[in-house]
């Protein structure tokens, strides 16, 4: 099939107020995933490692044991998602935006408040215990949401720049997350408002949204997903599957060890610099996800990951190096920002996991993303927790305090890790995700087709349903 044929049946879909409204509801939720999700990621560890001070052989139980429970209970809610009884709970996902994403900010606003400021075993306890009901809630609304998207847009092309305008809008929405750890290090009452505030405006946004989004009834009328055992196996049977797992296990671990270490890298900045540091990292992100959508309707999505990476690592490499040696600093600065900005193919994330549901439709006329974002989240968890305890691990082996009195300064020694950690390390994992995904098999002319089937597919079971609703009416 060639390009043009690409462009045809995106030509077909329609483009009227509807479909904009539904593209308009879907990314306003981008608004409370970039709130919630960002200020836990940014905090999290801070509060309970450094500010309550958890010791490390604890911290690394916990998080042992929040990957164990998250690697078993991902792939279970995405298949509860896709084997919801539609005709009694009147949607498939929705149901779990509406009524799942509003516990979720209750559950986020409460996490905030130390059971105890010294005992190690509550402290312990209550990390466990907040780590379990906000990370299940999470993987609910989460996987449900980006399951959502190919039932709005069929192409691989509409769900990048989907994916991009959402990525925007919770960038935007985000900015808030930008003052929360200067908040919560200087007026921690403050912080316990301004998640309050945080949860209250994801509630209703999860309501309204949800409330006036609208699913598609004909992709999945008959209700043959198989059971979470055999759905599993026919999963890992899936080639692109597994290597886009893999691809992504290593791009989290690099992602856990960035945003959830601000609170250390501001260290390595002039005093004051710690929101100016983060305001670079949103415009990077804003600017690398533009410039790699636009260049996707060129160059297809894989080489654009991998020349991106390549660069990417490349540059780290000669920022790191730039770093040790002094008064270079604005030279390794600038060069940070431009890997930031490198890394914007990371918007073609969710879009690549939609092949393999597209795939998977074709050959067992089901759609199950709930099932695949699932299970692939079973090695996500695990990559979050593990990225957390390499990063630790690093930073105490070259001398960095946790829980250190006010005014501590690292030695020079913990400042060398910490740019190791920012610089050296992602490139490790990075590298290793461009080997695995140079083998990923949906590209070039097999992308093509499988646009074109789909395509088709979606066609026939419009008119199969349309057919069955006439039937009923008569």
């Amino acid at each position: 099939m060639t390009s043009n044929t690409v462009m045809e049946i995106s030509e077909v879909i329609p483009r009227n107020k509807e479909y904009r409204k539904q593209i308009l509801n879907y990314i306003t939720i981008k608004i409370p995933f970039g709130l919630i999700p960002g200020v836990f990621s940014m905090i999290y560890i801070y509060f309970f490692w450094d500010y309550l001070g958890l010791n490390q052989t604890l911290y690394n139980i916990a998080m042992i044991i929040y990957a164990l429970f998250n690697a078993l209970n991902d792939p279970l809610l995405g298949q509860w998602s896709d084997r919801i009884d539609i005709k009694k709970w009147g949607s498939r996902r929705l149901i779990f935006i509406k009524y799942g994403g509003p516990l979720w900010a209750i559950i986020f606003f409460f996490m905030w408040f130390p059971w105890s400021y010294d005992n190690q075993i509550i402290i312990f306890l209550h990390f466990v215990i907040a780590l379990f009901f906000f990370d299940n809630m999470l993987s609910l609304v989460i996987i449900v949401w980006d399951a959502l998207l190919p039932e709005i847009a069929e192409t691989y092309e509409d769900r990048n720049k989907i994916f991009f305008w959402a990525g925007i809008i919770g960038t935007i929405a985000s900015i808030p997350v930008l003052f929360s750890i200067t908040l919560v290090q200087n007026n921690p009452i403050g912080f316990r408002i301004f998640t309050g505030v945080i949860a209250i405006l994801s509630i209703i946004i999860f309501y309204v949204t949800a409330s006036n989004l609208k699913e598609k009834p004909e992709y999945h009328q008959e209700n043959n997903t198989p059971g979470v055992i055999q759905s599993l196996i026919q999963c890992f049977k899936s080639r692109g599957f597994v290597i886009f797992t893999l691809y992504r296990f290593f791009r989290v671990i690099t992602e856990t060890m960035l945003f959830s270490f601000i609170f250390i890298y501001s260290l390595l900045f002039p005093t004051g610099w710690e929101t100016i540091l983060l305001v670079a990292l949103t415009i990077a992100g804003m600017l690398g996800s533009w410039i790699f959508v636009k260049l996707s309707e060129k160059y297809e999505m894989q080489s654009l990951i991998m020349w991106g990476r390549f660069l990417e690592i490349l540059i780290s490499i000669t920022a790191f190096f730039f770093s040790i040696q002094a008064g270079l600093d604005i030279i390794w600065y600038s060069l940070f920002f431009i890997k930031l900005v490198l890394g914007g193919y990371i918007v073609f994330m969710n879009p690549y996991i939609y092949l393999v549901a597209d795939e998977d439709e074709i050959k067992y006329d089901t759609r199950r993303e709930g099932m695949f974002l699932g299970t692939n989240a079973i090695f996500n968890k695990i990559a979050e927790s593990l990225g957390p305890i390499i990063a630790v691990g690093i930073l105490v082996a070259f001398g960095y305090l946790n829980n250190a009195p006010e005014g501590y300064i690292p030695s020079e020694q913990a400042f060398f890790g910490i740019k190791f950690l920012l610089l050296i390390m992602p490139c490790i994992f990075d590298l290793l995700g461009m080997i695995v995904l140079h083998f990923y098999p949906i590209k070039g002319e097999r992308l093509k087709e499988l646009q074109e089937k789909i395509h088709l597919l979606h066609e026939k079971k419009k008119k199969e349903y349309l057919v069955k609703q006439s039937e009923e009416v008569i």
